[in-house]
């Protein structure tokens, strides 16, 4: 009997939902354009500004959230800083709330030693038409994305669910790794994220990212001598990681993510990176640490199984 949960992933063409992920840039390097609709963004509210200490102070901010969105959202706390909140009725949101706990509970408990201690926002919308207006009346402007985008400066991921919860699953990282690795470089920010877009969890609650629909592109990059050499991408500063060659940049970095994890070495390349990063900020070192080998051995290896994975 198969125990797993799958986190769906969100079908997109290649080109498209590389650049709706792309737009991360804001958060961990730049700080320059709100994610996915507004360059100034609006400021956090009071009750945004610490984690509720009371039921009073949970109550306050769903109140505050529930003027800002309307009745019609189911809204409610989870995990002690989120406030999740859904207008697509008791099952979407139970999709929704299922999606954020699973990934929080997964991080904290197999990667993540400092939690998050202030409030994130996630508003779910069930439908393009609303997820539209919500942009076009909070930031003057429609998304670029047609699937969900984080805002790092308001702490608020705001999310079209009606294309899946992978999306959702990949943004819940973003804060939380954020807290217990600042600094952390946009391959890795976006490669792990990236990974979760398409996975299940085993019965001992760890999560597996599967294949999804960025390994066709990346195999295409790798036929037509576009693919970016390991060496190069842990190179890559936050503006060329998201620059014209996103796409590829994020398939590179989520396989690579993958193929540590399917050796059984991705937690301990983390531990290693972060412990290591002041040093090595590109994580080449830690790297070649964990996988015993030089980065000019890596790459070949990786690569063919890259065009085996099935």
């Amino acid at each position: 009997m198969d125990t797993r949960v799958r986190t769906p992933a969100t079908p997109a063409p290649w080109h498209g939902r590389c650049g709706v992920l792309g737009m991360m840039i804001a958060a961990f390097a730049l700080s320059l354009t709100a994610v996915g609709c507004a360059a100034d963004p609006n400021p956090l509210p009071q009750y945004m500004q610490d984690a509720p200490r009371t039921d009073e102070d949970v109550k306050r901010a769903i109140g505050e959230i529930r003027k800002e969105l309307g009745d019609e959202f189911m809204i409610d706390s989870l995990e002690g800083i989120f406030y999740l909140a859904a207008n697509g009725g008791l099952d979407e949101y139970r999709r929704c709330r299922a999606t954020v706990e699973r990934m929080y509970r997964f991080l904290t408990t197999f990667y993540f030693e400092k939690k998050a201690i202030k409030p994130i926002r996630i508003y779910c919308f069930r439908d393009k038409p609303s997820y539209d207006k919500y942009c076009m009346d909070t930031y003057q402007r429609g998304p670029s994305t047609p699937f969900g985008f984080y805002m790092p400066s308001e702490r608020k991921m705001v999310m079209n669910i009606a294309t899946g919860t992978g999306t959702l699953a990949h943004e819940t990282v973003h804060p939380l790794l954020a807290e217990d690795f600042p600094g952390v470089p946009s391959w890795f920010n976006e490669g792990f994220a990236s990974l979760y877009e398409q996975s299940e969890q085993g019965v001992d609650g760890q999560m597996e990212g599967l294949v999804n629909w960025r390994l066709k592109g990346l195999r295409e990059a790798m036929r037509d001598d576009r693919a970016v050499p390991l060496a190069d991408l842990l190179k890559t500063s936050t503006k060329e990681f998201y620059d014209e060659a996103r796409g590829v940049n994020y398939a590179t970095a989520r396989y690579l993510c993958k193929w540590l994890q399917d050796q059984k070495k991705l937690r301990d390349f983390y531990r290693e990176f972060k412990a290591t990063a002041k040093d090595d900020p590109t994580g080449r070192a830690a790297l070649e640490k964990v996988a015993g080998m030089k980065l000019d051995e890596i790459d070949p290896k990786w690569r063919e199984w890259v065009k085996d994975l099935k």
